[in-house]
């Protein structure tokens, strides 16, 4: 090897990349036959973060050396980097073909079914790396969060930890192992790890957060709140830490109703008065009774931070809803003679009840309108609906007169205190003999018309309902009560009710 080449490999190995840069250009100008120098060339500008640059070169070395398979493989992983996924797969496909058992190339391709929630073929590349190349930072790292994601505990423990086994200086791959030994119930394993790197940065959101949860989990409420209150501060207000926040002062709430959740609640109202999450959020903490409705642009924002685990996490709650819905609906055709029906499914979130209603629509009847666009994206996917509409639904009512014979609301109204202004809207929007049928949630808590729960969400009378929909003009053909989910170990409880305009 020529002193020249030892002297560039020397400086990009002591990540001297701009030295080593201006030595593999001079050797390229030397000897212009090689498609290696060509590779670290690129290799040098990709490592200074000059991207452009590096897919030049690396494509001078494939067109110099069509069998490179460092130069194609190196292509895959800036493609990835640079977010065109087609073109990153294109290329670890081709490495593959040169080379079955390139580990890079492997990656690239399961990073690309990870992003695509394809977890068992992002699984099943990342073992044929790890088959290769055991200590693959990447490999190892993206297993168990995959896991994680998965909620197999478990496995995500044994590649969390094997990971910072492996890497123990990377901050990212122990707050990951934290989080899963949080999960698991592992707090002060979890406490250790996170503590360690708290100390090292106390400025990431992210770990104060997770040490805020450790915190709450040995029911050490005072720092869980201190910690959770740095996470909101030291973001700046950023939407994630507000809304985590605002679940941790409910759930303190539940746990210890002697912790100063409230005290919190209005120190975090006053610091950011302009933000609608924290507007909402820490009026239902202190139960706030002149608020008669939730902020549209809250709704939105939880839903759309939610789209992705909302059905999930329903599961988890036991929730009856739409099969309830269902229920009724069914008891309703085998009493009456019914033609199909133009129905909305007001609210209707990734398409929970939509899977029911579609039978009982006529072709091309079957409406959806929810706030958040995250949702309404899930919902589509499923094929479900004649039409989605992004709208708010008093906006989206006020606009369609005497349109549907059939108006279903699952869980709509805990995010209205106030129904006498919806109700018309609805009786409006109904044709001739037109039905709503929706949930509401008891209101156990005290005798006024509606309650804001600390969940954020309103609880609501019978005797209200009831005479709402008299009012305006419905006529009651159902209200049962009925559990409608659970929230922790308690039963949470509400009427299934179906009114017909008159």
């Amino acid at each position: 090897m020529a002193q020249s080449e030892k002297k560039a490999l020397n400086l990009y190995q002591r990540q001297n990349y701009a030295a080593a840069l201006k030595e593999f250009l001079k050797l390229d100008k030397k000897i212009q036959k090689r498609g290696d120098i060509l590779v670290m060339i690129a290799n040098c500008y990709d490592s200074a973060g000059r991207k452009k640059e590096a897919i030049k070169y690396y494509k001078k070395a494939v067109f110099r050396s069509p069998k490179s398979e460092s130069a194609i493989a190196n292509l895959a992983i800036i493609y990835y980097e640079l977010n065109k996924l087609i073109r990153a797969y294109l290329y670890a496909r081709l490495a593959l073909v040169l080379n079955h058992k390139n580990p890079s190339a492997l990656v690239v391709i399961g990073n690309i079914a990870y992003r695509r929630k394809k977890y068992t073929k992002a699984l099943e590349y990342y073992q044929k790396a790890l088959q290769l190349k055991q200590d693959f930072y990447t490999a190892n790292f993206n297993t168990a969060g995959i896991y994680f994601d998965m909620k197999n505990y478990p496995a995500a423990y044994f590649y969390g930890l094997r990971t910072v086994q492996l890497f123990p200086q990377s901050q990212e791959a122990q707050a990951l192992f934290a989080d899963i030994c949080l999960e698991q119930g592992k707090t002060d394993e979890a406490l250790q790890v996170l503590t360690e790197i708290y100390a090292k940065n106390k400025k990431d959101y992210w770990v104060c957060n997770s040490l805020s949860r450790a915190y709450q989990q040995q029911k050490k409420y005072d720092e869980a709140l201190d910690l959770g209150w740095k996470a909101v501060t030291v973001s700046k207000g950023e939407n994630s830490q507000h809304i985590n926040f605002g679940y941790l002062l409910y759930e303190v709430g539940l746990e210890n109703p002697a912790a100063n959740v409230k005290g919190y609640a209005k120190k975090w109202a006053t610091k950011y008065p302009d933000n609608s999450i924290v507007s909402h959020m820490a009026n239902a903490i202190i139960n706030n009774k002149n608020v008669s409705q939730i902020d549209s642009l809250f709704v939105r924002e939880i839903f759309d931070a939610f789209a992705d685990d909302f059905e999930e996490v329903l599961k988890g709650l036991n929730y009856k809803v739409p099969s309830l819905i269902y229920k009724s609906l069914d008891s309703l055709f085998s009493n009456l003679q019914l033609k199909k029906m133009k129905i909305l499914d007001a609210g209707c979130g990734t398409g929970l009840c939509g899977k029911y209603l579609k039978k009982y629509a006529k072709l091309g009847g079957l409406d959806g309108v929810d706030i958040s666009p995250k949702m309404l994206k899930i919902a589509k996917q499923k094929n479900i609906y004649s039409h989605l509409f992004n709208q708010d639904l008093r906006t989206f009512l006020d606009s369609h007169s005497s349109t549907y014979d059939l108006i279903v609301a699952a869980d709509v109204f805990t995010y209205f205190g106030e129904l006498n202004p919806l109700f018309v809207l609805l009786y409006n929007s109904l044709r001739k003999g037109g039905r709503i049928l929706f949930s509401v949630s008891e209101n156990s808590q005290n005798e006024n018309d509606y309650f804001l729960h600390q969940s954020g969400r309103f609880l609501h009378n019978r005797k209200y309902v009831e005479n709402s929909l008299k009012r305006q003009g419905f006529f009651i053909e159902k209200l049962n009560r009925s559990c409608l989910r659970n929230e922790g170990e308690n039963k949470v409880y509400g009427w299934i009710v179906m009114a017909q305009k008159q």
